[in-house]
């Protein structure tokens, strides 16, 4: 199961986040890092009997792993699971902010939320919380079961809002609002301080689903680490200096960040050329011998842009040359 969410988070780095409960009971033979009261609390929240025991989004419970470490045969569901969720819309989104200088041993931590401008109505907030924890990621551990040696990804450190005193229950509730929260912790030696990160989600604690979450080093704390005067929240670019914020296919990221242009990377339109400042996609013989290019394994190499797929099979082979070529010659259409 582990290796199978490794796989997941190496995927998906920006979408996919991930916390591991290690149970009092069950840890990596070479390492003990299981937190009894608070791998207690979270279990008793989602009825964790059996284990391995994964949750999804707080209302999704998958129990037992891959027999023998044959973790392929369970990934699978496991992306089935993370594509059924990941589309889900909220309202809200979350950042994480602060200060820590190396070497130290306090962290100073900024949880700002924010009720996205764009939705229409109220948001209900009954028992709404922002949920904090500390991890510790890439801990090396020998897996007996499996006889090998390999990562254990952001394993609790940890529970920063176990106690009913340290709670952090959201108050706002209208497009547009945001809200602060603020703390410190600090760091054990018996951690790698660099590979310490704080993880947060907005959890509703009556029902346990999860709204939204994020994961921030200790070390990337800074609210503005492009410079150009717009916190992560704010900003559709947080680590490229774009102050004019221009995203000209309104897909959310700017264009000094944007990896696909959505007016460019369109069906058809394999070297991604366009015209004007309105970038209209240029569809020529110049996409036929790039498309033929990428089918004999020469020229450059695909990229996730590209939209090559032409009759929309799930496949790409030579029927998508001749669909592109008939498209060609019938004038675009």
């Amino acid at each position: 199961m582990s290796f199978t969410i490794d796989t997941l988070l190496k995927q998906f780095p920006n979408t996919f986040y991930s916390i591991e409960w290690h149970s009092p009971i069950f840890t990596p033979d070479s390492s003990d890092f299981s937190l009894e009261a608070e791998y207690s609390i979270r279990a008793a929240m989602y009825d964790v009997g059996g284990i391995p025991h994964t949750e999804w989004n707080g209302v999704h419970s998958e129990i037992d792993g891959a027999s023998g470490g044959n973790w392929e045969s369970i990934y699978p569901t496991y992306l089935g699971l993370y594509e059924t969720y990941v589309v889900n819309q909220t309202p809200y989104s979350i950042g994480i902010s602060g200060a820590y200088e190396p070497g130290d041993t306090e962290v100073i931590w900024d949880v700002e939320l924010l009720i996205d401008s764009g939705i229409d109505t109220t948001v209900n907030n009954t028992n709404m919380h922002v949920e904090l924890f500390i991890s510790e990621d890439s801990i090396m551990s020998y897996w007996s079961i499996i006889d090998t040696w390999e990562y254990a990804r952001y394993v609790a450190r940890k529970y920063i809002t176990r106690s009913a005193n340290n709670k952090l229950p959201i108050s706002i509730t209208s497009a547009g609002e945001s809200e602060t929260f603020s703390g410190t912790f600090t760091l054990s030696d018996a951690w790698e301080h660099d590979q310490v990160y704080i993880q947060a989600v907005v959890q509703n604690l009556d029902t346990y689903e999860i709204f939204q979450a994020t994961s921030w080093n200790i070390n990337d704390l800074d609210p503005d680490p492009d410079g150009d005067g717009l916190t992560y929240l704010y900003d559709n670019c947080p680590n490229a200096y774009n102050p004019d914020q221009v995203d000209v296919d309104d897909d959310g990221l700017g264009n000094a960040c944007d990896p696909c242009n959505a007016l460019v990377a369109v069906l058809g339109n394999v070297n991604l050329d366009a015209s004007g400042e309105d970038y209209i996609p240029i569809i020529n013989v110049a996409d036929v011998l790039a498309m033929s290019d990428l089918l004999n394994d020469t020229g450059l190499p695909p990229n996730d842009c590209q939209q090559l797929d032409m009759l929309g099979n799930g496949t790409f082979n030579s029927w998508d040359l001749l669909a592109l070529v008939e498209i060609i010659m019938n004038g675009g259409n």
